[in-house]
């Protein structure tokens, strides 16, 4: 098959879209497809290029930031190895403030809007060139779907695959501005009416999507986070943790989505009640760190923040933990992808969750390795925190046949989950 991505996060960016898209498309090259991926533009990188066996084609900027980044070439930018390492100057949040309060409300339908013409007329000529049997639109950010509906109305026999991250116009969500509501609701309608198939991570995600907008269970798919296996050799490079209890969070924090405050509560409660284990117990947040948490983070005690690391560094680390720290939306119908990655690490689980029903509990089922700490009022409550220190003191084994519960989430079955989903 010849298939096009529409994606403006691709390869070398290492979070979860772009991480899911660089290994589905590397494995459909694998098996012999002629894979084409549209992207941004990244500084040391050609407008065409092949990496492992994709053509990748960069035209445009998916957002004002990282036009931005690729004229002034700052050190520590979103998205980038390090990330979220260093402390955030003044200026840096003064301008992250304004981008995020100002210049986003101002953006339809979403700030990578700019990105939408650079990237049709590429899609266009390549079509033109390879006559694709498949498309896939990749968001966040939804301007890739407007690529791929703009893609499908001139090529009406194209096959169309919607791929939804996170539902768009339902709020909380990626929508900023309120006054854009009505509009974005109409463009995500479109989008999910035209599409050939829509594919989303998790049965909650569907069930909206069947209510809200009516999508026929037909043409609705649930293809899950992805999980990719790493070289023994990748995971032998560790810092060495220093003796004692370690308890990590790994991931990124998105007011109002999933914030920080009740897991910072927690941490303090903690050694409040047990000041014993200040001396061996550490906490750990791998994942970029925006500027308005940096500093509550940084203050919480016996705390250590990584930043952004290679897949294959933070998934050791992760086999490394005593417990795993899980923190939940605040949506019904949003799954973080980290959940694959908790399953494939094996190790004790605990996760503050903020509704019900809860897509990660959902996802989890009555696999034994779990603890779940409901959140109220944005703090965990003191009969919860008890449950954390005693399943601290003594927590469940790791979980067996870890290969086989994965299996349903590697590479080669959503890359074929995907191309049943086109009908192929």
């Amino acid at each position: 098959m010849r298939i096009l991505v529409l994606t403006p996060w691709y390869y070398p960016f290492v979070h979860p879209r772009a991480y899911r898209w660089t290994h589905l498309t590397t494995h459909w090259a694998e098996q012999g497809h002629e894979v084409h991926v549209v992207c941004a533009r990244q500084r040391d990188f050609a407008r065409t290029h092949r990496h492992k066996g994709v053509w990748v084609h960069r035209a445009g900027f998916d957002s004002l930031k990282e036009a931005v980044f690729y004229a002034f070439r700052p050190t520590t930018v979103r998205g980038r190895i390090g990330a979220g390492a260093t402390p955030p100057g003044w200026l840096q949040r003064g301008l992250s403030a304004i981008y995020k309060n100002v210049w986003k409300n101002l953006c339809f339908p979403d700030d990578a809007w700019q990105w939408y013409w650079p990237a049709c007329r590429l899609a266009r000529a390549l079509h033109q060139q390879q006559q694709f049997d498949m498309v896939v639109s990749v968001s966040l950010p939804f301007t890739a779907h407007r690529v791929g509906h703009y893609l499908k109305r001139r090529y009406p026999a194209l096959r169309w695959i919607a791929d939804v991250g996170d539902p768009y116009s339902l709020r909380p969500g990626p929508l900023s501005n309120p006054l854009y509501a009505a509009a974005g609701r109409r463009l995500e309608r479109s989008t999910l009416a035209e599409a050939d198939a829509v594919v989303v991570t998790n049965p909650a995600a569907a069930d909206v999507y069947q209510q809200q907008f009516g999508v026929l269970p037909q043409r609705l798919h649930v293809i899950p986070p992805l999980w990719n296996d790493f070289p023994d050799a990748a995971l032998s490079d560790l810092v060495a943790l220093r003796a004692g209890w370690h308890a990590g969070y790994f991931g990124a924090f998105y007011a109002p989505i999933r914030t920080p405050q009740a897991l910072a509560g927690l941490i303090w409660e903690t050694f409040a009640q047990r000041p014993d284990l200040r001396t061996r117990l550490f906490f750990h947040f791998f994942g970029e760190i925006f500027p308005e948490f940096w500093h509550m983070l940084r203050r919480l005690p016996n705390t250590t923040l990584h930043g952004l690391c290679p897949p294959a560094h933070a998934y050791a680390y992760m086999r490394r933990m005593r417990v795993l720290i899980s923190v939940g939306n605040t949506t019904t119908w949003q799954l973080p992808s980290k959940a694959v990655s908790y399953l494939a690490a094996g190790r004790p689980v605990v996760h503050l969750s903020y509704v019900e029903p809860d897509a990660l509990v959902r996802f989890w089922s009555d696999r034994p390795n779990l603890l779940v700490l409901r959140v109220q009022g944005d703090r965990v409550p003191t009969a919860e925190v008890e449950r954390w220190l005693a399943f601290l003191e003594n927590p469940p084994a790791a979980l067996d046949n870890v290969d086989q519960q994965v299996a349903p989430f590697r590479t080669e079955a959503l890359a074929a989950a995907y191309i049943n989903a086109a009908g192929w």
